[in-house]
């Protein structure tokens, strides 16, 4: 399940009928792997697979793959359930577990007022929030700096920060996948930049995932969204198995799963699903006779692959990511993400955004008594009331 998110994609079948356990979800690739590398090996390595008998596929795919990728899959009919980064277009086998956070980013950037910030982001899954933020700085008239940090090292990160620092650029929205936003967070401490007077937008689902101890101490202010709530019952009994784990046969389970696992586990709980809803209207996905050609020119698509897609697509559970749902694109739709923001005693929830409501801020009483950070920037007014009494003095002599 912690697996790094890379250019292999993993494919198999699904046991049909049986609800994945901890064991079955993060041994993914154990269900069939294959490392498909650059575009143009793809067409070998799926179709290897393919000719496995495989009825859906769970992958992983990066700017390069991705077009590819799904494309094989359209013309094969076969569905593609992926964890990876949301798409823009219009893919019809392809579902997408991670929903989109374009329109909390803006939302939250909309609540904060901001008209001039830098944008720091990779091209690692391509360029939609990039392209978002950029049509709103043209509608709103924002100043934004956009800059891609994709091959910066650790010397580049520092002397970029240094620079900003000069131009009096406070404010920041980080849009990177989570190994190259850990690195660029701790230079940033390195240099100073973690303290008062600092904020940082964590353009990511996984808020808690990220290692944010020095900036707590410093003072800056750091905003996030998190998509996995550690207080929901199911994630509640995940835990408590996952906390019973033997590190030695599951390296990693000393510390809690990123969301990117927990997407991955909601993943198979989709494919579970969809096999269990099949075997109930009796529809024969069978691989047998009309399997379909993968290389045939043009493919020859699989007879049973609508049916397949469609059983995915009306799928709907409680997963370790909440309400997993999909539109006609499959695309995750009805879901809630937590925005959440770092203060003197660790990350608090602030409010949560969802396509429907979009953000919602809340406020907690009880932590804001306890916590003296709450009340900086706030206008305070004070009445006191004083009681005057309407009796008349005593007459004195």
């Amino acid at each position: 399940m912690r697996r790094k998110y890379g250019n292999d994609v993993f494919l198999g079948p699904v046991e049909m009928g049986k609800r994945p356990s901890l064991s079955r979800a993060s041994s993914v690739s154990r269900m069939g792997r294959a490392s498909c590398g650059p575009p143009e090996m793809s067409r070998a390595c799926i179709c290897s697979q393919y000719s496995r008998g495989v009825f859906a596929i769970f992958g992983l795919y990066d700017k390069r793959s991705v077009n590819t990728l799904t494309s094989f899959c359209g013309a094969l009919h076969i569905s593609l359930v992926t964890p990876s980064f949301p798409t823009e277009g219009e893919a019809q086998f392809t579902l997408q577990l991670r929903p989109s956070i374009r329109g909390a980013l803006l939302s939250i950037l909309d609540h904060y007022d901001w008209n001039r910030f830098v944008f720091l982001y990779d091209t690692d899954r391509g360029y939609a929030i990039l392209q978002a933020i950029m049509e709103r700085a043209g509608q709103n008239g924002w100043q934004v700096s956009a800059i891609c940090v994709e091959s910066f090292n650790e010397a580049a990160y520092r002397r970029l920060l240094e620079d900003l620092d000069r131009r009096q650029e406070r404010k920041f929205v980080i849009d990177l996948e989570p190994e190259r936003l850990q690195n660029i967070l701790e230079q940033a401490v390195s240099v100073g930049k973690h303290v008062k007077g600092y904020h940082y937008i964590m353009a990511n689902l996984g808020f808690k995932d990220i290692s944010l101890e020095r900036f707590m101490h410093g003072g800056a202010n750091v905003t996030g969204f998190q998509l996995v709530d550690f207080s929901k019952p199911i994630v509640i009994k995940l835990m408590q198995r996952w906390n019973k784990l033997d590190q030695r046969e599951y390296p990693g389970s000393e510390s809690p799963p990123k969301y990117t696992s927990s997407l991955t586990y909601d993943g198979i709980l989709v494919m579970a699903e969809a096999f269990r809803t099949l075997r109930r209207q009796k529809i024969d996905i069978s691989r047998r006779g009309n399997a379909g050609d993968c290389l045939a020119n043009p493919a020859a698509p699989w007879n049973q692959g609508i049916d397949m897609e469609r059983a995915l697509k009306q799928v709907r559970i409680q997963g370790l990511t909440g309400n997993v749902q999909f539109d006609h694109y499959g695309r995750r739709v009805n879901y809630t993400m937590d925005v959440f923001e770092l203060k003197g005693n660790g990350p608090r929830k602030i409010g949560y955004w969802n396509d429907i409501d979009k953000l919602v801020l809340v406020q907690n009483e009880n932590a804001l008594s306890n916590d003296s950070s709450a009340m900086e920037n706030r206008t305070v007014v004070v009445t006191t009331i004083m009681r005057l009494s309407m009796r008349k003095p005593p007459l004195r002599n």
